[in-house]
């Protein structure tokens, strides 16, 4: 019997000797896939720390060069002529700095919704004001004020614009009634067309530099354009969140500003939207740029901080 039963044990142990060595190999060859799946995503890892931490575009910098302690935070705009001149509107009236916003005094504007500014360029000496029932003119520089009788529809001015090469170009958004345009000042307005998407939800206006017909707004989320003075409408894509406020680089017509609930975004000249590196907080309620210094920036949060920048906002602060 055991002469017999030797070979059948053998050919056994042949085959589970086989078994153990094919499971080995299994083994071998799963671990390889593991430690190369591990050091692929290891990898990974590594990489997105390093463009989060060292080289992506959105790493915050720089500290408020003011904070205001007005009741609300509305508009922002530079001096036609002074880099270092900045006006800051409230619902309380108007603000004036004259060493890049470090310091700030009421001016003659005062009890007086400014909501809205504009500062345009070729005549240093007009200004303008809007806001609820507001919309006021200065011709001396500030030192006085006016209402500027009109025939706008309502005068619950929630957008205003005006052009840096024509003083007398203005753009307007009484609230629920469209959008406006005026060639001489403000004194008599036309209707334009409404963006699309207008009606549901605020606008935000800029004119962009050397060419007073050539319009931006900012419609929820989405950026238009108009080159025919808000005749005809063109979509873009716009920065992520919804536009607050926008304004055009004085040096470049394709590259804005856009302040929004998710911070301050710059568009270039491809199109593409980049996340500037200023950490505010909360929404950007107002954004401006030289018209004199176009590096310079300045924005205002919903916190009241005022931001500046010198180098076209990659850094931040005094």
């Amino acid at each position: 019997m055991a002469k017999a039963t030797t070979p059948r044990n053998q050919s056994q142990l042949r085959k589970e000797e086989a078994r153990r060595r094919a499971s080995k190999r299994q083994q071998q060859r799963l671990l390889t896939r593991v430690g190369a799946i591990g050091a692929i995503m290891l990898g990974l890892v590594v990489g997105i720390w390093w463009y989060t931490s060292a080289g992506s575009p959105t790493e915050a910098s720089g500290q408020a060069v003011h904070q205001f302690n007005t009741n609300d935070f509305h508009s922002l705009a530079f001096d036609s002529e002074e880099s270092d001149t900045l006006y800051f509107g409230h619902h309380g009236g108007l603000k004036v700095s004259h060493n890049g916003g470090e310091s700030w005094e009421d001016t003659a504007l005062e009890g007086v919704d400014a909501m809205q500014l504009a500062v345009p360029g070729g005549d240093s000496d007009r200004m303008y004001a809007a806001g609820h029932d507001v919309f006021y003119v200065s011709t001396d520089g500030g030192e006085t004020w006016r209402s500027q009788p009109n025939n706008l529809p309502g005068l619950d001015l929630h957008s205003l614009a005006g052009s840096s090469s024509d003083p007398l170009r203005l753009y307007t958004v009484p609230a629920g009634q469209g959008i406006f345009t005026s060639a001489d000042g403000g004194e008599t307005w036309e209707a334009v067309t409404m963006p699309p998407g207008g009606e549901r939800a605020a606008i935000a206006l800029a004119v962009a530099s050397g060419d007073p017909m050539h319009l931006y707004a900012g419609v929820g989320k989405r950026l238009v354009e108009s080159t025919d003075g808000g005749m005809t409408w063109q979509e873009h894509s716009g920065p992520p969140g919804t536009i607050v406020t926008l304004t055009v680089s004085p040096s470049d017509p394709a590259t804005l500003y856009a302040g929004t609930d998710q911070g301050l975004f710059e568009r270039s000249d491809d199109g593409s939207w980049q996340r500037l590196p200023v950490e505010t907080s909360g929404v950007v309620l107002a954004v401006a740029a030289s018209l004199s210094d176009p590096e310079r920036i300045a924005i205002v949060d919903q916190q009241g901080n005022l931001y500046r920048s010198d180098d076209g906002g990659q850094a931040w602060g005094q």
